[in-house]
């Protein structure tokens, strides 16, 4: 999928681009409007209703995963360790079932025991590798969302498109909003 971050200086702007893309029967698969981190501007209680039927989401720029490492990364742990700990536990029954070794029964543990603590090392090791590997953002995303996080910080709203990678958008409507700038943060 495509992910662009269109920074706008208000919400009804947003919401009037999303109903142009809706018409042009643009592709959207998500679409999330992010409140900015320093919300000086006046809350739009007028255009409540309206805008439940517009925007699937709209939240804080701290819960979409998107723009927080520290979410994604935490997803990234849990579908490894998903993963990561079963097979360890089997590489580590297999490994003591193969070598035979008598490791933990020199620790004076019962020999029968020998196999089943190879393999509890074995998932101690595979949630390990999954806390460890799931650490980490590229250099470039970073640059990006540090940008992206100053302007919600200075006050503009945020709306995050992401359409399939095979569609274009629609620079057209686009370039029509009143947005101060599009991010193309990576594509998947």
């Amino acid at each position: 999928m495509s992910t662009y971050v269109i920074i706008l200086k208000e919400k009804k702007p947003a919401k009037e681009l999303l109903l142009k893309l809706r018409e042009a029967q643009t592709p959207i698969l998500n679409c999330d409007l992010v409140e900015p981190l320093d919300n000086k501007s006046e809350h739009e209680n007028s255009d409540l209703d309206i805008s439940a039927e517009v925007f699937a989401n709209q939240s804080d720029f701290n819960s979409i995963k998107l723009l927080n490492p520290n979410l994604a990364r935490k997803n990234r742990q849990k579908t490894l360790a998903t993963w990561l700990i079963p097979f360890g536990f089997i590489a580590g029954l297999s490994f003591s079932q193969m070598t035979d070794l008598k490791t933990f029964a020199d620790l004076g543990f019962p020999n029968q025991l020998e196999k089943l603590l190879g393999g509890l090392v074995g998932m101690i090791s595979g949630a390990l590798g999954s806390f460890f590997s799931a650490g980490g953002i590229s250099q470039e995303s970073f640059d990006d969302l540090r940008a992206i996080r100053k302007k919600s910080e200075e006050g503009f709203w945020l709306l995050i498109l992401e359409l399939p990678i095979e569609i274009e958008p629609p620079w057209a409507i686009l370039k029509e909003t009143d947005n101060l700038e599009i991010i193309s943060i990576g594509k998947e």
